[in-house]
């Protein structure tokens, strides 16, 4: 099979030697020379010039490997032992009986996947992957398909039905706590399959504080609880978890150490001394309250808080001590009301350029489901719109709101999810995946079955609620999937899903010979679009959509003028991970989040609420509600009230003092080093369960040692300088391949983004080597060369006007012979 592309030059830059040939061609026949002599000889040097060039016509030769190079790499790691052993063994023998083979093992405590396929990779060969995805060591595995992909290797992932159930149990949030303050941690618990019962008991410095009994039906739950610690120093948190569904026991026992710091110092700027705000900070804090900023010393304290403070009353050298303050690290909440924000000057302030918000009425255009459906079939590769497809999809990912959810399907010859189902983009790491992942997508071989892609959107968005939104990409080259299309979308509720049909306009249709309407790509296209009601647009390769999803809707209260509901919109963040906010605010301070800036709560039209952003090294939050004086009094009670200082402990970031010896350190899981960091005048000493810990300094006061466990336990950790000895505890767990369990969906994923696909353990038997032949399509590009077209060409004009000058000599001997005579 070949595909063919104009004519081009190896050496291209010798074409520039034409130019003196027709200027000097040019000047001689203005000179009087023989007009036709001087033609013929530019052609013939022109015709040399050209031949020196090396013109070559470049042809795509794709042929099909019938014996291509396979590896079977078999997982044997712990977190195998939930499957039916023997597997690879099984696929591998099938194999070596057809084609070059071999089988790598991986075995132990430790899944170092992404290690053993790039080490396995030769550039043009196929890699089958039995394992369960969990890569726990060495190589990101996602990325390394994406690289090896890129050499031509292709991945395939054979997934098996677990024999039995495994439960890991694991207690996730911050290391360090203030003295006094709630906190909150997660206990997550996985599964290998899809329905459990267990019993889920939590101690605190061994004492009971919660046990419940638990039925499980995702791979994944949080159960969040909370703790307020009254001594200062090191606590252990034990999460356990009982079933008689479990093949594994040593993953259900969890240990977390925290280390209780003192309250941190803060400036609380406030006119209001009697607001619950105030309460709850000189409760939990060690608060320091003034009236002005002119006169601190923000050094001494971990964070500021301006309560309802006018724009007009920060002067000019407060802002800037305050600007300078939070750049260097200090913590910002900066709360509203009615001498604030939008009713106190901010807009287009200096005090506004270090907020995450700015001071004027923000749009809401609705809460959306979007799902991006990509054309990556040949005829997208062969004419370079790949690219140019990829860059609209992520300039669209970069424009949606916080309060959007968006899928990504492609579709080649078959249909993938990219992003396994609709997610919420007020994640800062869904939207970065979905970019990461629109970018790493390659085209596949095969036809263009865009019914297989609308099938697939049609799924993801079958679950949600709301407005709905389906753009389907392609190139035109649909003719083979247009009827099944149709069909499809027939059966759709094209009213509940507004169908957008974008085509690029590569050169598909120009090669073809186009008779009649009906060959025309855009005519295909815009027959689905009429069907389904939904619009056409055309783009040119470097264009970009500019659209708008949702309507925009008036912020009206639901319960009355007095009652804005506020909505937790952001479930990841450090502030609003573990909490369940609910209820409603009378009133707040109408702003705009700025680029960059993530919105964590809302109202239940999408106002901001609460927002953050990073300020150089600091961390800033606003909060444009009130002090709970007059609009907020929900925020500041019940379960709201840990909104606060949540929001004052982000701020903060690290609570230890900055003097004397300050220790970074964290629990370890067995196998795998732990790192103690020390922030000490001289070099430390550490000593980590009896043992002395070597020690290394890595930048100013910095010093860091690196400790490997040999068992599961508690142990003492001691640093010791300048006289002053620090005692915390540090935990060891259970080995990390024993944590997640059943299969990886992102390892999935990743195989299927990539050209490869996944089989269970029937289909691998039955359909893996034929699916790998298909696969195993070499393209190598030949260049016939031309020079030799243009030499012949001008040694024909060369003989040519050699004869024509010797034919006219002897008719001119002739003629003047008869002349003679």
């Amino acid at each position: 099979m070949t595909d063919s592309v104009p004519i081009a030059f190896d050496n291209i830059e010798y074409l520039v030697g034409l130019i003196p040939v027709i200027v000097i061609g040019w000047v001689m026949i203005h000179e009087g020379a023989r007009r036709s002599l001087i033609l013929s000889r530019m052609i013939i040097v022109s015709l040399l010039v050209i031949a020196l060039a090396g013109p070559y016509y470049p042809v795509t030769v794709t042929e099909i490997d019938e014996t291509p190079t396979i590896t079977v790499l078999s997982d044997e790691t712990a977190s195998m032992d939930i499957f039916e052993s023997g597997t690879a063994q099984g696929i591998f023998d099938k194999l070596q009986d057809t084609t070059p083979a071999r089988m790598e093992k991986m075995g132990g405590l430790r899944s170092d996947i992404g290690d053993e396929i790039l080490a396995s990779s030769t550039g043009d060969d196929h890699i089958i992957v039995v394992s369960d995805g969990s890569n726990n060591f060495g190589s990101d595995l996602a990325e390394t398909i994406d690289f090896v992909s890129g050499t031509g290797t292709v991945v395939y992932a054979v997934i098996q039905t677990p024999d039995k159930n495994d439960l890991s149990v694991e207690i996730t949030g911050a290391r360090t706590a203030v003295l006094g303050n709630e906190n909150t941690w997660g206990v997550e618990i996985r599964q290998a399959e899809s329905n459990t019962t267990y019993k889920l008991s939590i101690e605190v410095d061994g004492s009971p504080v919660s046990s419940q009994t638990v039925t499980q039906t995702n791979p994944i739950k949080i159960v969040g609880f909370s703790s307020t610690f009254q001594l200062l120093g090191p606590h252990l948190i034990t999460a356990r978890i009982s079933s008689g569904d479990d093949m594994r026991s040593g993953n259900n026992v969890f240990n977390k150490t925290i280390y209780v710091v003192p309250k941190p110092r803060l400036l609380l700027v406030s006119p209001d001394v009697d607001s619950p705000l105030y309460k709850v900070l000189r409760n939990l804090y060690e608060t320091n309250t003034v009236s002005s900023l002119d006169d601190a010393n923000l050094t001494d304290y971990k964070a500021v808080v301006l309560d309802n403070i006018n724009g007009g009353r920060l002067s000019g050298s407060s802002i800037g001590k305050l600007r300078e303050y939070t750049a260097s690290g200090g913590g910002l909440l900066v709360v509203g009301g009615d001498n604030s924000y939008d009713y106190g000057d901010y807009l287009d302030s200096s005090i506004e350029a270090i907020l995450p918000v700015e001071s004027y009425s923000s749009a809401y255009a609705g809460s959306v489901n979007v799902v991006l459906v990509l054309d990556i079939s040949g005829s997208i590769s062969a004419h370079e719109a790949l690219d140019d497809e990829k860059a609209m999809a992520i300039n669209l990912l970069g424009d949606m709101g916080g309060d959007t959810n968006v899928g990504v399907v492609a579709y080649g010859g078959d249909a993938i999810s990219v992003s396994d189902g609709v997610l919420p983009m007020s994640s800062h790491a869904n939207r970065d995946a979905l970019v990461d992942r629109v970018s790493k997508l390659k085209t596949g071989y095969g036809g263009t079955s865009m019914d297989e892609g609308i099938i697939t959107a049609a799924r993801m968005l079958d679950n949600t609620s709301g407005k709905k939104y389906m753009l389907v990409f392609s190139d035109g080259a649909v003719k083979d999937s247009f009827e099944d299309s149709k069909i499809e979308i027939s059966s759709m509720d094209t009213t509940e899903t507004e169908m957008i049909f974008v085509m690029l306009k590569t050169n598909v249709v120009k090669e073809r010979e186009v008779k009649t309407d009906n060959n025309r790509g855009d005519y295909f296209l815009k027959v689905l679009a009429d069907q389904a009601g939904g619009d056409f647009i055309q783009l040119e390769l470097i264009g970009r959509l500019d659209l708008t999803f949702g309507q925009e809707a008036p912020d009206l209260p639901e319960g009355g003028p007095d009652a804005y509901a506020i909505v937790r919109l952001d479930e990841e963040h450090f502030i609003t991970r573990y909490l369940n906010i609910s209820g409603s605010i009378s009133g707040y301070n109408d702003v705009t989040q700025k680029v960059g800036a993530r919105r964590l709560v809302t109202t239940s039209m999408g106002k901001p609420v609460v927002t953050v952003w990073e300020f150089g090294l600091g961390r800033v939050v606003s909060l444009s509600s009130d002090n709970g004086y007059q609009w907020a009094g929900v925020l500041y009670s019940g379960e709201n009230a840990r909104l606060l200082p949540s929001m004052i402990n982000w701020a903060v970031g690290d609570p230890r003092p900055e003097d004397g010896i300050v220790v970074y350190s964290g629990d370890m899981n067995l196998g795998s080093p732990g790192t103690v960091i020390i922030r000490s005048n001289e070099m430390p000493v550490v000593v980590f369960g009896g043992q002395d810990v070597p020690v290394s300094q890595t930048g100013e006061r910095t010093y860091e040692g690196v400790i490997e466990p040999d068992h599961i336990g508690l142990f003492n950790l001691e640093v010791s300088a300048s006289g002053v000895t620090l005692e915390d505890t540090a935990a060891v767990n259970y080995p990390l391949e024993y944590r997640d369990v059943g299969n990886d969906p992102e390892f999935l994923e990743a195989v299927k983004r990539n050209s490869g696909r996944v089989y269970n353990v029937d289909q691998a038997r039955s359909l893996l080597f034929s699916d790998i032949r298909k696969n195993s399509i070499m393209a190598s590009e030949e260049h016939v060369s031309l020079s030799w077209l243009f030499l012949i060409t001008a040694l024909l004009v060369f003989l040519g006007e050699v004869i024509m000058r010797r034919a006219k000599g002897i008719i001119d001997i002739k003629t003047r012979r008869k002349g003679r005579t």
